[in-house]
C-alpha cells in the first residue's frame, strides 16, 4: 500500500515537472534574445572605426552576366566612410567601374555608362559602412528589414541573431549577426516589388579579418534568384589610406567613364608603384 502511494506521488510529481518545463522553458529562451536595435549597436562596435579603406580583391562573375564564360576581375575598392564606395575592376577582356554614395549610383562597363539602378547585391558593403547605429537601422528599414523583430537562428554550424524575422522564416528581409562575434553573417532580401523579374538576394560574409582595429570579411558571396552572381576574395587591405576627393567626383567621373578605356588583366599593373596597396599582415578569424 505504502509503495503504491509513493509510486503514485512520483507520477504526479513527474507530471508537474513536465508541465513546468513545457510552460517555462520557451519563455526563458526568449528572454535571452537581444532586441534588434541592440544587436545593431553591438555590430557597429564590433566592426570598428576607420576614415577610409582600400581593398584589393579578386572577383569571379557568373556566366549569366558574362556569357559565354565567366570572368575573373582584379578589382580595387576604395571606401570613404560612412557612405562613399568606388570599385574599379578589369580582367578577361571586361572592365567595370562603379561609384555609390547614398542613393546616387554611377556605373560603367567597358567605357559605356549603364542606365538604371545597380543590382541590390552590388551594395554588399553598405552594412559594413553605414554608421552610427541609428543610421544603420534607418538603412535596413529602407531595405524592408523590421529592426523591431529579432530571433535566434542557425546557419550551418553557426548561430546568430536574426534581425527582421522569426527563425526559420526566410520570406522576410533579414540581417544575420553572429552570436559570438556580433559581425554580419548574412543579408537576405525578398524579391523586389519595384523590380519585375528580380528574385531574392542573399549576401554572405565569411572569414573575417581584423586590421588596425577594423573588421572586414575576406570572402563575400552574392546570390540573386538562388544563383551565385559574384564571389569576392580579398587579397589585401589598407586602413586609412589617403584618398583624393576626385575619386568620388560624380560629375567628373560621368564624363571620364563615357570614354572607352583600355582593359588590363591586372589594373594594379597600370598604377604607379606608390599607388599599389601595401600588404598588411592581419589576424584572420573565421
Amino acid at each position: 500500500m505504502i509503495i503504491a502511494q509513493r509510486a503514485n506521488r512520483m507520477r504526479i510529481l513527474s507530471a508537474v515537472l513536465l508541465a513546468l518545463i513545457v510552460t517555462v522553458v520557451p519563455k526563458t529562451a526568449n528572454a535571452y534574445v537581444l532586441m534588434g536595435e541592440h544587436v545593431l549597436e553591438l555590430m557597429v562596435k564590433a566592426l570598428g572605426q576607420a576614415d577610409t579603406l582600400e581593398v584589393t580583391q579578386t572577383v569571379t562573375l557568373s556566366t549569366a552576366d558574362i556569357p559565354p564564360a565567366s570572368a575573373t576581375l582584379s578589382e580595387t575598392v576604395r571606401i570613404r566612410f560612412p557612405v562613399d564606395f568606388r570599385a574599379d575592376g578589369a580582367g578577361d577582356g571586361y572592365q567595370r567601374q562603379i561609384l555609390m554614395s547614398g542613393g546616387r549610383v554611377l556605373r560603367a562597363v567597358n567605357g559605356v555608362l549603364q542606365e538604371g539602378s545597380a543590382p541590390r547585391y552590388a551594395r554588399y558593403a553598405d552594412i559594413l559602412m553605414v554608421k552610427p547605429r541609428s543610421a544603420l537601422a534607418d538603412y535596413l528599414r529602407a531595405m524592408g528589414v523590421d529592426v523591431n523583430v529579432s530571433s535566434l537562428g542557425r546557419l550551418g554550424d553557426h548561430y546568430g541573431y536574426v534581425v527582421g524575422a522569426r527563425f526559420p522564416d526566410e520570406n522576410a528581409a533579414q540581417l544575420w549577426v553572429a552570436k559570438d562575434t556580433f559581425l554580419p553573417m548574412r543579408l537576405l532580401l525578398p524579391p523586389a516589388a519595384m523590380s519585375s523579374g528580380e528574385g531574392p538576394v542573399e549576401i554572405r560574409y565569411r572569414n573575417w579579418t581584423f586590421v588596425d582595429g577594423l573588421a572586414y570579411p575576406m570572402h563575400i558571396v552574392l546570390w540573386q534568384n538562388h544563383q551565385i552572381k559574384e564571389e569576392i576574395r580579398v587579397d589585401r587591405l589598407q586602413v586609412n589610406p589617403v584618398l583624393s576627393g576626385d575619386l568620388f567626383d560624380f560629375a567628373a567621373l560621368r564624363q571620364a567613364w563615357s570614354r572607352p578605356a583600355p582593359v588590363f588583366n591586372d589594373p594594379a599593373r597600370s598604377l604607379p608603384e606608390a599607388d599599389v596597396p601595401r600588404v598588411t599582415e592581419s589576424e584572420k578569424k573565421n
